[in-house]
């Protein structure tokens, strides 16, 4: 993925840490972990200001579609303790959560999944506070 992305600055040290813990118990697939690094890293960090950013960040729920089956999805990107795919809770430390992190809406990505290349558009981000 070349395109830029954002992150918070408070999910920017959250998940610094949340990396290094993981790095050190082994507890993640070490894949997973690197992708995550390295979008953290190249990652443009947004101070926080009055209105939230419009792009995926910690927590954010996700609308997305599949473009290579029109699949859409709906998730809400979560730290590992909170992961549920039954409930569509996606952890960052997975392929998809790492992926979709820092994109804006209409933002097309492509991931390594599994079972290949990926390739999903983001519809809509919203987030906890939005949802009625």
């Amino acid at each position: 993925m070349e395109n830029n992305i954002n992150i918070t600055e408070q999910d920017y040290q959250k998940l610094c840490d949340l990396v290094r813990v993981e790095k050190s118990s082994y507890a993640a697939e070490k894949q997973n972990l690197t992708f995550l690094g390295a979008e953290i890293r190249r990652a443009k960090r947004v101070k926080p200001k009055n209105e939230r950013p419009r792009f995926v960040q910690m927590n954010s729920h996700v609308e997305f579609v599949d473009l290579d089956t029109n699949l859409e999805m709906k998730i809400q990107l979560v730290y590992p303790h909170e992961a549920n795919f039954r409930l569509g809770k996606v952890s960052v430390l997975s392929l998809l959560g790492s992926a979709l992190l820092g994109y804006e809406a209409g933002s097309v990505i492509s991931f390594n999944a599994p079972r290949g290349i990926k390739k999903i558009k983001i519809m809509k981000i919203t987030y906890p506070k939005e949802d009625h």
